[in-house]
């Protein structure tokens, strides 16, 4: 998948809480449960009040959809390198780790372990 599809297919729209999306240090776009893409989000925004933001200027907003968030990278968007968590995380398993695996909303967020 080309590197700008990917980014833009996993940084939204996504049915996710403003309160929790604050608390996000890093995105992963995950394949076969292996980590393909990492993000880390500088903002997150409401499809209805930042429309010229959105991952693709061809989604339609509905009722449904115009609440859904969706995030920027603008470390990623101005082309820098990955930073050294970013670079740990790319290509590691996630498959050892319980998830709702019949969730319908494919966002999970993870909690660091202390």
């Amino acid at each position: 998948m080309d590197e700008k599809v990917l980014y833009d297919a996993v940084r939204g729209v996504w049915r996710a809480s403003k309160e929790k999306v604050k608390t996000v240090e890093y995105v992963f776009g995950v394949y076969n449960f292996l980590i393909v893409a990492v993000y880390k989000p500088s903002a997150w925004f409401v499809c209805k009040e930042a429309k010229d933001k959105l991952p693709r200027q061809d989604i339609v907003l509905t009722p449904k959809t115009e609440n859904r968030l969706f995030f920027v990278d603008e470390w990623y968007e101005q082309g820098l390198p990955l930073d050294e968590n970013e670079s740990f995380y790319i290509g590691k398993s996630i498959a050892g780790l319980k998830l709702n695996q019949s969730a319908q909303n494919p966002i999970t967020y993870l909690n660091p372990q202390k």
